[in-house]
């Protein structure tokens, strides 16, 4: 049943990563070199801020709705969704704020670069709530039309959207793609929020919400730990090379090059929600042999389509480059090439900081995420000012390949010499 859902939710996030992809290279080719870093400082910046404000609450939900379901806790469930919406809303404001000043006031920046910041952070509140319905939709056993949202829905909007602004201003800049984005985070909440709503059972909405536990916030943190750090790993290459490297070329090919090296997360994005639902169950009833089981099917699954993007970027790294711009090819091959190895590793081995996560051996994981953001800043100091975005290429790689692999290898040892409850 896992695997014909991941099949299903692949499939379709493949469609909508396709979008993405075209998306990119439509505002690649439409905007001046100048005007596309600015949509990329812009759109890191949004990532970085979407990643911090939900506080791992979006996450936790995939562990802590379904027992709550499968107990018929309906009060806790919509204490739980109050509390979330909440915190986040407040924590939009605490971020949101500073870096619109930070926007305004920083006089290194260009123009466009300190509207499409703005613009970035009217945007926020929409889209952390965006993010949250995804993962509570899901819980509540809709991952289809979760992922349909908010991996189709929203990518064609911005298309829709920016295809027109182009049409009526050909001149438009990046805050206009940032602005497009905004537009389709609203949308989509809207619409989660009207699945959610046919989703929970008849009588959810009688029951009366409870007070909630204290300890969510305590809970959610170690999901929101990690989520930043994977984000600063994943944004620290633009933001170095933007502040390191003068080359506005440099900083855009490094951002097509990970964002479509990117493309092979799909197949864990896609299904890790379903599997997080299931192991949330298997964990809770403590049958470790069952979650070995998991982890050995969807291995096998996911290994087989991840060689096949590998193989392709390898051969036609150039080709695939030139769709965005000529001047993104000479300084995006390599990196394209190392970020693709990278990345179709870490997607192979994406379970991995779950199983961590929902065992709550935090200790082990974020001495890992630490020990890795020191590394990855190190390298970029060293490599980013002289090799540009190969350098930042590799700094990533490093990092994130020697992260995963001692994950992996302790995930492998503790399940190894657990014992399956009698």
């Amino acid at each position: 049943m896992v695997v014909t859902w991941a099949t299903k939710l692949t499939a379709l996030s493949l469609v909508g990563q396709a979008l993405a992809f075209g998306l990119g290279i439509f505002l690649a080719r439409h905007l001046s070199v100048e005007d596309f870093e600015s949509y990329v400082v812009a759109s890191a910046a949004f990532v970085l801020m979407v990643t911090l404000v939900p506080q791992g609450i979006e996450k936790y939900a995939l562990m802590v709705i379904p027992p709550l379901l499968d107990r018929h806790h309906a009060g806790d469930v919509r204490a739980y969704l109050r509390f979330s919406c909440l915190r986040i809303l407040i924590a939009c404001v605490l971020a949101g704020v500073p870096v619109t000043l930070l926007a305004l006031h920083a006089g290194e920046l260009r123009q466009e670069t300190r509207i499409a910041l703005v613009i970035s952070c009217a945007s926020l509140p929409a889209g952390a709530l965006a993010h949250f319905a995804i993962e509570v939709l899901t819980a509540f056993g809709r991952p289809f039309a979760a992922t349909a949202i908010f991996r189709v829905l929203v990518p064609t909007v911005v298309l829709a959207v920016t295809g027109l602004a182009f049409a009526w201003m050909p001149q438009a800049g990046g805050a206009m793609a940032i602005a497009a984005w905004g537009a389709a985070w609203l949308i989509a909440l809207g619409l989660m929020a009207w699945r959610i709503r046919d989703a929970v059972p008849k009588d959810f909405w009688l029951v009366p919400a409870s007070r909630g536990s204290r300890e969510w916030a305590r809970h959610a943190r170690p999901f929101w730990f990690y989520r930043v750090s994977m984000a600063v790993l994943a944004q620290a290459g633009v933001v170095a090379l933007d502040r390191l490297q003068p080359s506005a070329s440099e900083v855009g090919a490094f951002a097509v090059a990970l964002s479509t090296a990117s493309i092979a997360q799909v197949l864990a994005t896609a299904t890790n929600r379903v599997y997080a639902s299931r192991l949330s169950r298997l964990l809770e009833g403590g049958d470790l042999q069952a979650v070995k089981a998991l982890r050995q099917a969807r291995l096998r699954w996911i290994a087989v389509p991840l060689a096949i993007w590998l193989i392709v970027v390898l051969l036609f790294a150039g080709e695939i480059l030139s769709l965005f711009r000529p001047e993104f090819v000479e300084a995006g091959k390599t990196p394209l090439r190392l970020l693709t190895l990278c990345i179709a590793l870490t997607t192979l081995l994406s379970v991995e900081p779950m199983y961590f996560k929902y065992r709550r051996d935090n200790r082990t994981l974020f001495g890992n995420v630490v020990a890795a953001i020191v590394l990855q800043v190190m390298l970029l100091a060293i490599l980013a000012p002289t090799q540009g975005a190969t350098g930042a290429a590799v700094a990533y790689g490093i990092a994130m390949t020697l992260l995963y692999l001692n994950l992996a290898r302790v995930a492998r040892l503790d399940l190894q010499n657990a014992q399956v409850p009698q």
